[in-house]
């Protein structure tokens, strides 16, 4: 069941922003007590003689950073949570699929990000800079428009930047995205820009990036993009010197393994990023030690943690879950 489960969510199209946008103000049909293809649990809720018996269907997007995300909450609620049994479907796709995935109840939880939750999927147009003010304000929006939890937030940060090779920058007096502004207006469009193919369409991405740092259209044109699937391959583009810059955030571990440079965001164009778990409150209710062992599990990582373990997987022949073991018995969750 697993992987037929699995070939429906990978073959579902994956939406644009509008369409995740248009999600909003949908619970996607999680007041059931057993969903389609998501977590099952037994009727009732809560009672005093224990948690209800759940299993919980953990979803992720495709790259190591999430995929580590989802082999944590595995493993803390194996260990921590009472009757309650964790289902793997991480390694999704997109944010669109797995967000869709969610509120549609066909997986139960995963782990999110503040501004792509502010911007992408609710089609907020304000910035957000302080830490406690974006988690806030976005868990009190997923809750009022989904049965949804956001739960504890982890002390991680992702914000997103420009990267660049350092040398290319200090040969043209790069250290902002207006210096880099300025560099395209004054026709130096002769190098090659490595983005996320989603990052390059989503509304807090390049489009409205361009607009608010005053890079013309048709100067943008000139310049080659290439756009690339989530995992790593524009740090290598960009490491083996055909790129000048890319799109990235900044837990990213490459930035620090390869010596590359990240750009001031003068402007204050990105939003704080918080990262956070996120669960279907049918999951909750019927057993709350679920979200206990996650917000245990969540609360301790750092950003400096979750480069380190990106490093792991991507430089050595660790997988996610082993990482995810090492971090929760670091943290004495196990």
């Amino acid at each position: 069941m697993r992987g037929t489960r699995r070939s429906l969510l990978r073959k579902g199209a994956i939406v644009g922003t509008a369409g995740i946008t248009g999600l909003a103000g949908c619970s996607g049909g999680n007041s059931t007590t057993e969903t389609s293809g998501g977590g099952s649990t037994e009727g009732g809720s809560a009672t005093d003689s224990g948690p209800q018996q759940v299993s919980v269907t953990i979803g992720s997007k495709r790259f190591s950073e999430q995929e580590i995300f989802g082999e944590i909450a595995k493993k803390a609620i194996a260990a921590k949570a009472q009757n309650a049994k964790p289902v793997d479907e991480t390694g999704l796709g997109g944010t669109a699929q797995v967000w869709r995935a969610l509120t549609n109840g066909e997986i139960d939880h995963y782990w999110t990000y503040s501004n792509t939750q502010w911007n992408q999927i609710h089609g907020k147009d304000s910035v957000i800079h302080d830490r406690e003010e974006m988690y806030n304000e976005v868990k009190s929006l997923i809750e009022e428009k989904h049965d949804l939890t956001m739960l504890e937030p982890t002390q991680a940060s992702a914000v997103w930047t420009i990267i660049t090779r350092p040398d290319w920058a200090k040969e043209h007096g790069i250290e902002s995205i207006s210096d880099f502004a300025d560099y395209i207006r004054n026709e130096s469009t002769d190098f090659t820009f490595v983005t996320y193919a989603e990052f390059a369409e989503r509304q807090d991405g390049l489009p409205n990036l361009l607009k608010e740092y005053d890079i013309p259209q048709e100067k943008w044109n000139k310049v080659n993009v290439k756009k690339v699937g989530y995992g790593g391959l524009n740090y290598q583009i960009l490491n083996s010197g055909d790129a000048v810059a890319t799109t990235g955030w900044m837990s990213q571990p490459q930035i620090y393994q390869y010596g590359l440079k990240t750009l001031e965001d003068n402007k204050g164009y990105f939003s704080a990023s918080v990262i956070a778990p996120i669960i279907r409150n049918e999951i909750i209710n019927k057993n709350p030690s679920v979200e206990t062992a996650i917000n245990e599990a969540a609360q301790p990582l750092t950003t400096e943690e979750l480069q380190q373990m990106v490093l792991e997987v991507s430089n050595t022949d660790a997988t996610a879950a082993d990482v995810a073991e090492d971090y929760l018995k670091t943290n004495d969750v196990l």
